[in-house]
């Protein structure tokens, strides 16, 4: 799976040619993969909820609808969770039939995001799921990833979906398995000059507010050893826009995000 992943993001990221061979606008190039981000539902730590939507994310997995969602919204099967069809019939009898407000972000095409007022996106379709497989009402609300442990702690949220585990304590909170792995690209446009990392000496990157790839991009020694530092902007298209007018020379992003974007343009 694994390798089947890599290589249709190689595909999206390789259309950087025409029929005639010159760059096309708009398409990215891979300049170096700097990290991995694991999507997966968290909830509160010792809630018995966990296991109950752990257990229906084994179920979508196992029936094909995890599948189908990915395919939906990223063009193929990209998920990574072992599935089980049986997996909620084994717990028994379920909790009674209850509303599930679940978290998932507002700004991260195509995982989620808002259209208008209306929650859109991948893990909003799994948020659903969850719900009619459960036969429970789901409410969905944004959270930005540097919420998810106040907002379920606070008990304003049942759990976040699509979000990666590393951003609450494993001793606090249940983390289910990854549905979702995605690679943590530095990336430029196809006709740029710069052909690898050290090409970026005395020039900045961009980047936007995730917390996951932040830390990828503070953690690689090459990349801090050879850029003048790091610009974080508050949204894709504002990231995108500064890589357009020269104001950084690379961006560091989430290989899903950029190459949704890629398909858009």
């Amino acid at each position: 799976m694994k390798k089947l992943i890599a290589l249709l993001l190689a595909f999206l990221l390789c259309l950087s040619l025409s029929a005639c061979g010159k760059p096309e606008p708009g398409i990215f190039r891979s300049l170096e993969t700097i990290g991995v981000k694991h999507y997966s539902v968290i909830c509160r730590g010792g809630d018995k909820l966990a296991t109950v939507i752990d257990a229906a994310m084994e179920s979508l997995a196992g029936n094909g609808s995890l599948s189908a969602i990915s395919v939906r919204w990223l063009g193929s099967d990209r998920t990574c969770l072992k599935g089980d069809p049986g997996a909620v019939a084994a717990l028994g009898e379920l909790p009674e039939p209850r509303l599930l407000t679940i978290g998932v972000e507002s700004e991260f095409y195509p995982i989620a995001y808002l259209e208008g007022e209306e929650h859109r996106g991948l893990c909003v379709d799994i948020a659903h799921a969850i719900g009619e497989l459960l036969g429970w009402d789901v409410q969905i609300l944004s959270i930005s990833p540097n919420e998810v442990s106040t907002q379920l702690s606070s008990g304003n949220i049942d759990c976040a979906v699509g979000f990666d585990s590393g951003l609450v304590k494993a001793s606090e909170y249940s983390a289910g398995e990854c549905f979702l792995e995605s690679n943590i690209l530095l990336a430029v446009r196809s006709e740029s000059e710069v052909k690898h990392i050290k090409d970026l000496a005395g020039s900045r990157v961009g980047t936007i507010s995730d917390p996951s790839v932040l830390k990828a991009l503070r953690s690689d020694e090459k990349l801090t050893k050879y850029a003048s530092g790091a610009t974080e902007y508050l949204s894709l298209a504002r990231c995108i826009e500064a890589l357009d007018k020269g104001w950084c020379s690379a961006v560091v992003l989430d290989a899903l995000m950029l190459s949704y974007y890629q398909m858009q343009q």
